[in-house]
C-alpha cells in the first residue's frame, strides 16, 4: 500500500509527493484481522455495530504546522494571548460595545501582518520531521495565553492543551460550549471581563479557522471580532468593511459544520463515480470526500479530497500556515473508553469519534504561502485549494 498527495489550485497542479504511513495504519490492519465476527450475533446494537466497516476506514483529515507557530510573538495566537500595547483592551471594548478609541494597528503593536505593505509570513520554526511512530502531526502545540479572572491568572493551555494540529473554536457556539464546566465558564459574571470578550480571547488564541459566509455578524459582536484578516486600523473595522471584503474572510469548514473543535474534518460521503447513472460526487467544500476506482485503469485506488476556501487558507496562514496533513481512522478503543458506543455520529463540539493517525504528509513549504506582486498584497488574492490524497492498494 502506498499513498500520494496532490495540491491543486483550480485546474493547476501545484505539488505532488508521496505520503508516509505511520504505525497507526498497521494497528488498524491488525484490528481488522483480529476483531471477532461473533459480535454480529449480539442482540445489543451498540455491540454489534463495532463490526461496522466505517469504524475501520479513513474518517477525517486535519492540518498542522510547526510547534513554534503556537508560541510565536508574531502569529495570530499572540495577537489575542498577549496583554500588550492595549490591543486586548481594544477587543474587550468592542466586545462590550463600548468606544474603541483611536488605536491604530501597526506592525510594531500587533505583528499580525508582518509587513505594513505586504503579505504575512508566519513564524513556524522547524516542523517535526517524518516519523512513522507519530501519533499526532506535531508535538508541543499548546498556546501559552493567560486569562486574568478576579486577579488570578489562568493558563489557557491548562484548560485547552494543544493536540498537535490547528483547532477550531468557531462559530461562537463551539467556543462557548467548550468553556462550559471550565474555569472560564463563569467569566461572564466577572466585573472586569465579559463573557463575549473572554470567548474572543480564547477562540482567537486557539482557533485557526474563520467563520462561514452565512454567519450573522449583527447578531453576535464577539463573532465579528473573530473575522480575519484583521484590518489595518480601527477605522477600517466596521460591519460594512467586513461584508465588502467577505470572499477572502470566510471558510468552508465552519459554513458547512464539517470540522469539529479539535480540527478534524469529517468524511461526508463516498462512492464510485460512473457506476450509477447521473452519479456525481459532492464538492470537497462539503468536507472530506472518498471516491473509488470503477474501471481497470484505476481499480485498487481510493481518493480522499477536500477543499479549503480562500478564507480558510488566508486565516490559517496567520496562525502558522500548513506544513502537515493527516488522515485519521476511528480509534475504537479510545472511543469506547470515553463512554461512547457505535455507530459514532460526528459532532462539531462533543465529538464521540476519537481518532488514530493513519498517514501523515509533511511539506517543506507552507501550503498557505503567497507572493506579493506590483505592490499588491498577496493576502488579498488567495484562491481555494483542493487536496487530493490517493491510496494505492494494488
Amino acid at each position: 500500500m502506498r499513498g500520494e498527495v496532490e495540491i491543486w489550485r483550480g485546474g493547476k497542479l501545484l505539488h505532488k509527493e508521496p505520503n508516509m504511513l505511520v504505525d497507526g495504519a498497521g494497528e488498524l490492519l491488525a484490528e481488522i484481522m483480529t476483531i471477532s465476527p461473533s459480535l454480529s450475533g449480539v442482540a445489543d446494537h451498540a455491540t454489534s455495530s463495532i463490526l461496522d466497516a466505517s469504524n475501520y476506514t479513513i474518517q477525517a483529515i486535519s492540518f498542522g504546522t510547526g510547534s513554534d507557530a503556537f508560541t510565536s510573538d508574531r502569529n495570530a495566537q499572540a495577537t489575542y494571548a498577549k496583554k500588550t500595547t492595549g490591543i486586548i483592551d481594544l477587543f474587550l471594548d468592542n466586545a462590550l460595545g463600548e468606544d474603541m478609541g483611536p488605536i491604530v494597528w501597526t506592525t510594531e503593536e500587533v505583528g499580525i501582518h508582518g509587513s505594513t505593505s505586504g503579505s504575512y509570513y508566519p513564524e513556524v520554526g522547524l516542523p517535526d520531521s517524518p516519523n512513522p511512530a507519530s501519533r499526532v502531526l506535531e508535538e508541543n502545540t499548546s498556546v501559552p495565553g493567560v486569562l486574568t479572572i478576579s486577579g488570578v491568572d489562568y493558563s489557557i493551555s491548562s484548560v485547552f492543551p494543544g493536540n498537535g494540529q490547528h483547532v477550531n473554536f468557531l462559530p461562537s457556539a463551539i467556543g462557548s460550549g467548550m468553556m462550559e464546566s471550565t474555569i472560564f465558564s463563569g467569566v461572564y459574571s466577572d466585573e472586569t471581563l465579559s463573557y463575549p470578550s473572554a470567548l474572543c480571547l480564547v477562540a482567537g488564541s486557539l482557533g485557526a479557522f474563520p467563520v462561514g459566509s452565512s454567519t450573522q455578524f449583527a447578531m453576535d459582536r464577539a463573532t465579528q471580532l473573530l473575522t480575519f484578516p484583521l484590518p489595518d486600523t480601527v477605522e477600517d473595522y466596521s460591519l460594512t468593511s467586513i461584508r465588502t471584503n467577505a470572499p477572502d474572510r470566510f471558510g468552508f469548514f465552519n459554513e458547512v459544520s464539517s470540522m469539529d473543535v479539535s480540527g478534524f474534518v469529517n468524511m461526508v460521503m463516498s462512492g464510485s463515480p460512473g457506476t450509477t447513472t447521473n452519479y456525481a460526487m459532492s464538492s470537497g467544500a462539503s468536507g472530506l470526500c472518498l471516491s473509488g476506482g470503477c474501471d481497470s485503469t484505476n481499480s485498487g485506488i481510493v481518493e480522499y479530497s477536500v477543499m479549503l476556501a480562500q478564507g480558510d487558507v488566508n486565516t490559517v496562514n496567520m496562525y502558522g500556515g500548513i506544513y502537515h496533513l493527516g488522515l485519521w481512522t476511528i480509534d475504537m478503543k479510545q472511543s469506547l473508553l470515553n463512554g461512547n458506543t457505535p455507530p459514532f455520529a460526528f459532532s462539531i463540539l462533543n465529538n464521540p469519534r476519537k481518532y488514530k493517525l493513519f498517514a501523515r504528509k509533511g511539506f517543506s513549504k507552507n501550503l498557505c504561502y503567497i507572493n506579493d506582486h506590483d505592490h499588491t498584497k498577496g493576502m488579498e488574492n488567495y484562491k481555494d485549494l483542493t487536496i487530493k490524497w490517493r491510496l494505492h492498494f494494488i
